[in-house]
């Protein structure tokens, strides 16, 4: 009959054997000691609620964190650009008061910027200031942003004196400049003295005041990627340029073949930023005429002239979503190129 047993009253008898009573679980005998002492204690699992509990605080922080931003992503992204584009395809009506479903909006300008000459250099200078801020001023930002790493003497100084128009609000840096320039005790009306001769019209229109506005913006935008540059360029590592300065490299050659391709992700990024410059000259041709002169007019510029105006808001849209649609092709092209450009480095 033991051969007949079955395992359960096997292992029952084996419980027994132990001192354990029938209904414990079988593996609290595998935890007992080697040398047949007390048994050890099963292994601590903290409790639901406390695991709960920390998980819930997680979660509610970084809700919290993540709040802010996504309400203002939602607000003043979204909502605003989503408005923007369904009101560029509307028409009000200002005598009955009914707004249509109407493309004409898009096709008066089409017209205006192909048939006014106003219109027409208002796109001319809007091009010309985002290819300034491509080729001019990111340009020297670049190289002035790498000799001040380079630790030259007096770099400290010089980048407080280059950033600082970036912290300074703009209306009081275009006063500055445009009085510097006009106000007969500035620098030019002081060298004029000197010489008998009267101070020139910057700012009264012609293609002088389309230049200053230029010089302006080269000005202001010096040091407003230096922040970024610096960063990127601090992180080269020294052994690399300890290892250009054994073999003999020089500073140009360091700069060109060394720093640029090391820095080629951040460098990509603030060129296409400094594309919108077609877009984010707004005040800067205002401050300097204080009133609308056709040679400086950007189509930042008047959209802010005429987004106030009574029945103007679904034009002006328009021509936002107009000028968004041909820029955006050609920016996601250019990134597409420089990204190809140089194999991305990590280090």
């Amino acid at each position: 009959m033991e051969k007949s047993m079955d395992e359960n009253e096997v292992f029952g008898a084996a419980e027994n054997a132990a001192g354990l009573p029938a209904s414990a679980p079988a593996e609290g005998a595998a935890d007992a000691a080697p040398d047949g002492g007390a048994a050890a204690a099963g292994p601590f699992k903290p409790g639901r609620s406390n695991f709960s509990r920390r998980k819930r605080g997680e979660y509610l922080f970084v809700a919290c964190m993540l709040a802010y931003p996504l309400i203002q992503f939602i607000i003043m992204w979204a909502f605003v650009n989503i408005d923007s584009v369904i009101m560029s395809f509307q028409r009000y009506d200002s005598i009955t008061g009914e707004t249509t479903f109407s493309f004409n909006n898009f096709e008066t300008w089409v017209q205006l910027i192909g048939s006014n000459e106003m219109y027409g250099t208002m796109v001319v200078n809007s091009l010309l200031h985002s290819v300034v801020g491509m080729f001019v001023i990111f340009p020297l930002c670049l190289i002035m942003t790498y000799f001040l790493c380079r630790k030259v003497p007096g770099s400290g100084f010089f980048r407080i004196v280059f950033y600082l128009p970036s912290i300074i609000p703009l209306v009081v840096l275009g006063l500055a400049f445009r009085e510097g320039l006009m106000n007969s005790n500035g620098i030019v009306g002081k060298l004029c003295d000197l010489f008998g001769t009267e101070p020139p019209a910057f700012f009264s229109g012609g293609s002088i005041t389309r230049v200053m506005v230029y010089v302006f913006c080269v000005w202001i935008g010096l040091g407003g990627n230096t922040l970024l540059l610096s960063g990127a360029i601090k992180r080269v590592p020294t052994e690399v340029l300890e290892a250009a300065h054994l073999d003999g490299v020089k500073t140009w050659r360091e700069f060109i073949q060394i720093v640029i391709p090391m820095c080629w992700p951040t460098i990509v990024t603030l060129f296409v930023m400094s594309m919108m410059g077609v877009f984010s000259v707004v005040f800067q041709p205002y401050f300097m005429t204080s009133s609308v002169v056709p040679e400086t007019l950007t189509i930042g510029l008047q959209i802010f002239l005429n987004a106030g105006a009574p029945g103007q808001q679904e034009s002006v849209a328009a021509l936002g979503l107009l000028a968004t649609v041909c820029v955006a092709p050609v920016v996601l092209v250019v990134r597409w190129l420089l990204d190809r450009f140089f194999r991305d480095v990590e280090y």
